[in-house]
């Protein structure tokens, strides 16, 4: 789901820009085990099912003891979520920092050029219920990224109308991808832009 520029932005983010705290020998060290931590839970993503990943190979993996996993998250799941939330917030940060041109939507840019590139991770998403749950998570952080984006493009969209245009983005982009990405990146994101569109304008009537 995470290319490695991705990978590095994040983990960047969480060790620069993470959640305010004092600069006690105490809080260095927590901030660096939950770091190595989420670090090894994105390494083993990308190449073990969720099913199979346990807290202890986690732990393991980020050579940090149990009990150091259990003093920040309860769960594996706690973990992937605190790693979405300061995921969205850095690609957030990404966007809100690019210019604001009226034809151009950058988080539908991120979300194809990032699902292009994660075919392999996603494959291994399928089939399960804890795949589904990720895929959830994901959703929702792109619908959030999108909201956002055309929040700041002032083309505000009603949830029901949000909800729609996802759904169809994903459709199409996982339609594109079954077929060998046959259309070239930029006209499928030109379409997309106009499916978009129509729903915006279709919600001031």
């Amino acid at each position: 789901m995470l290319d490695e520029d991705e990978i590095e932005a994040i983990l960047t983010y969480i060790q620069h820009k993470g959640p305010t705290m004092s600069d006690s020998a105490d809080d260095r060290r927590s901030l660096r085990s939950r770091r190595l931590l989420w670090e090894a839970l994105l390494a083993m993503l990308q190449t073990e099912d969720w099913a199979d990943i346990t807290v202890q190979k986690i732990c393991d993996h980020a050579d940090v003891a149990r009990s150091t996993f259990y003093a920040h998250y309860q769960t594996k799941q706690d973990l992937l979520d605190a790693g979405f939330a300061l995921g969205l917030q850095e690609i957030n940060r990404q966007i809100a920092a690019l210019p604001a041109t009226p034809d151009r939507l950058h988080s539908l840019d991120w979300l194809v050029a990032h699902l292009s590139s994660s075919q392999g991770f996603q494959r291994r998403l399928q089939g399960s219920p804890a795949g589904f749950a990720i895929m959830l998570r994901f959703r929702a952080m792109t619908s959030d990224l999108m909201r956002r984006d055309l929040q700041r493009l002032g083309q505000p969209v009603s949830e029901q109308g949000l909800t729609f245009v996802m759904g169809g983005l994903f459709a199409a982009i996982e339609g594109w991808l079954a077929t060998g990405c046959r259309e070239p990146q930029a006209a499928l994101i030109r379409r997309l832009r106009l499916q978009i569109d129509a729903v915006l304008a279709a919600e001031t009537r």
